[in-house]
């Protein structure tokens, strides 16, 4: 272990024994931040510990300062931050009182971190090899070529094959779960005992996901490092997390052994939290996604008593005026909550805090005999520079009027290429798209002012779909005015009567969008793409960067206007519990090409296709009654330019059996009127496979917990 030098605090001198105990020790920890003369509260008064090789899970809406924790861990704080007031001991040291010349040897040896874009982190100028060696040189001392060498290590180590020809490309020619594999490679050379990984697999699909949580999980045993894992995402936690913290709004509301937080979560911000969370196995019909009131107070004006006052349904007057300090209610589980103190947790119930997953009261039309609004057939969408990249190759699929198809696949398969070429901002290579039986093959620019009103997107990142010179007014009413000609006064009432249906008030109207958070903006986008009173609506990830509580209301509002306007939904995401909950029809994607189609009561039981077996067993669920088969894919897509012969998925398939599956394209299987699988596997042994994910009794009644 790195010296940190002769020039140790007295104070630190004594903590030195406290590292026998925790590897790290967190103790009524303020850090304020200054901006415009005002001072903002980030965290206030939080406690914790990590203990030598255990996995911290940190969870919480965005603003509720678990980034700003990292940060005054590695003090990395900015310029405008300073730490208040507490401690962080470290290996038995005061981090806040090191010197600059302490911390750095810290950084070099002892506790390195992990963010949540590896693309802002690797240099876009320097292979990635020669940035590994730079951290094994400054860190190890070693000379160039051994460097090197142990940089393809590591690379090998991550699981990265053909480590030597990766370390020889630049960022930009690698995949964003292969560059996060390096950044975590480049954080673990110098083999610290702390990593602190920030939302490390937000912006990956579900199995480069799973990949990176399972090489997390051999890593941590590997080099017996201690992990603080923050995220948003529940499931994920769920996984790999040790220990379990609840942050609101800069305090740590409840904390627990991962069982106890899943299963008998105490504060009814957890509670709220679990409920937000859609889960595969429960569509729209049979539950309703329960979202927390309100929206996250601003660190200018913190409500007084419980931060979470505002948002609660049950409080008390003690509540308002009186902060709650953390409360012991089991082994290693407290809570900071007024309510559970004067009711005790027996009698927190389904009824007391109101946050409970409700059977689904929204009546939605039926797909099921209703005519094909969307039809694509053999639609090829084809990207010609040096290469010919073939991002969607043949594809055939359609919508009937009222439902929601959605797409699921990994990333590069060629989903969102799919989309844009059915709204028309791309022109198709080949095939057709109809739209109520009338040839649409055409760029937007071509297309009727009807079907163009008739047929909207919803962009994954609203930051950058909407004009950030324009308020919300001009945004909305120039939808409004191109799509229906309405002026004057009425258009000011429209535009209104619009944010309502989205659940803003007229207040927004004078808005700009940096004024606004991530899911109001989301709900801007929404609103304009329902100016025209379109039959047909693509959704683009329209989720896949808020928080849960954000989402939930995202999606409740696309299923309320569903029900209301009948209103059809393209709905494309990575995220199987999303599109499960949300769609009556799933479509997979691999390469370009459709692997399956099928409703989603056929999508959770063989048969199915290989892919989605892999698919569904990579899915984080954060339920522990639910029980998934492991299926581990080889390797990476394949590139588009040159996809494989044959099944474009035999490179990767655990079920190829035979040559047929390099060579020939999988024919049609039809397994019913509605469920199709391209696959060279008959149907009797696709249909011989254990189910990837099968679900128990939870017995919550018993327990309490109101989110099971």
């Amino acid at each position: 272990m790195t010296s940190l030098g002769s020039d140790i605090t007295h104070n630190e001198a004594n903590a030195v024994s406290d590292g026998d105990k925790h590897l790290l020790a967190i103790r009524n920890l303020s850090v304020y931040y200054s901006a415009l003369g005002v001072e903002l509260k980030a965290i206030r008064g939080v406690s914790l510990e990590i203990y030598r090789g255990e996995t911290y899970g940190l969870v919480g809406e965005s603003g509720c300062g678990k980034s700003t924790l990292a940060f005054s861990i590695m003090q990395y704080l900015a310029r405008n931050g300073r730490i208040a007031s507490g401690e962080i001991i470290f290996l038995g040291r005061n981090l806040v009182v090191a010197s600059q010349k302490q911390l750095r040897a810290i950084w070099a040896k002892d506790v390195s971190m992990v963010y949540q874009n590896p693309s802002a982190v690797l240099n876009p100028a320097l292979k990635v090899g020669k940035q590994i060696a730079e951290v094994n040189h400054v860190i190890r001392g070693a000379s160039k070529e051994d460097s090197w060498n142990e940089g393809v290590s590591m690379l090998e180590n991550m699981n990265i094959p053909d480590a030597q020809s990766v370390a020889k490309r630049y960022p930009h020619e690698l995949s964003g779960g292969m560059k996060q594999r390096i950044c975590i490679g480049m954080a673990l050379i110098g083999e610290p005992p702390l990593l602190i990984m920030d939302e490390p697999t937000t912006n990956l699909d579900v199995t480069t996901e799973k990949v990176i949580l399972n090489l997390i999980r051999d890593l941590k045993k590997q080099f017996s490092v201690a992990l603080l894992y923050i995220s948003h995402n529940l499931g994920v936690v769920r996984e790999i997390a040790d220990r379990v913290g609840i942050m609101y709004l800069g305090k740590l509301v409840e904390e627990g052994l991962k069982e106890d937080i899943y299963s008998k979560a105490i504060h009814p911000y957890t509670r709220g939290l679990m409920n937000c969370v859609p889960k595969i196995g429960a569509c729209k019909n049979d539950r309703r996604l329960i979202p927390i009131p309100g929206s996250i107070p601003s660190l200018t004006n913190i409500p007084s008593g419980c931060a979470f006052n505002p948002r609660c349904a049950y409080k008390n007057d003690k509540c308002t005026q009186t902060i709650p300090t953390m409360k012991e209610y089991g082994r290693e589980h407290k809570a900071a909550c007024w309510k559970v103190r004067e009711t005790g947790t027996r009698n927190i119930d389904r009824e007391r805090f109101g946050y409970s997953m409700e059977r689904n009261k929204l009546e939605y039309p039926s797909s099921a005999k209703k005519e094909p609004i969307l039809e694509v057939s053999q639609l090829k969408t084809y990207f010609v520079h040096r290469d010919t990249v073939k991002a969607v190759d043949s594809v055939s699929l359609h919508m009937n009027k009222s439902s929601t198809l959605g797409i699921v696949g990994e990333s590069g398969c060629g989903k969102s290429t799919l989309a844009r070429t059915i709204i028309g901002l791309l022109e198709p290579t080949d095939g057709k798209i109809y739209f109520r039986g009338k040839d649409i093959t055409l760029s937007w620019h071509k297309r009727s002012r009807e079907t163009v009103n008739a047929i909207q997107m919803i962009f994954q990142d609203p930051g950058t779909s909407l004009n950030p010179a324009h308020t919300i007014k001009k945004i909305i009413g120039r939808s409004i005015k191109m799509q229906k000609g309405i002026r004057g006064s009425k258009l000011d009432q429209s535009i209104i009567d619009l944010l309502r249906k989205v659940n803003l008030g007229p207040e927004f109207m004078e808005r700009f969008p940096s004024e606004m958070s991530s899911g109001q903006k989301q709900r801007v986008a929404i609103a304009r793409a329902f100016a025209g009173e379109p039959d047909v609506i693509i959704c683009d990830e329209p989720t896949s960067s808020l928080d849960v509580s954000v989402q939930a209301s995202i999606l409740h509002l696309l299923l309320s206007l569903q029900a209301e306007k009948e209103v059809s939904y393209l709905f494309i995401s990575h995220d199987l519990n999303v599109v499960y909950h949300l769609s009556d029809f799933i479509a997979v994607m691999y390469l370009g090409k459709i692997c399956e189609i099928g409703s989603t009561e056929d999508f959770l039981n063989p048969p199915y296709h290989p892919y989605t077996e892999a698919l569904l067993s990579a899915v984080p669920i954060p339920d522990r009654g639910v029980k998934q088969r492991s299926i581990e894919l080889i390797g990476s897509i394949p590139s588009a330019i040159n996809p494989p012969s044959g099944c474009r998925f035999h490179t990767r398939c655990p079920r190829k059996r035979s040559s047929l599956c390099e060579s020939e394209k999988p024919p049609l299987v039809q397994v019913s009127d509605e469920h199709i699988i391209y696959c060279h596997l008959d149907v009797t042994a696709l249909s011989k496979a254990t189910p990837v994910i099968t679900f128990g009794t939870n017995n919550e009644e018993e327990d309490g917990n109101a989110h099971t």
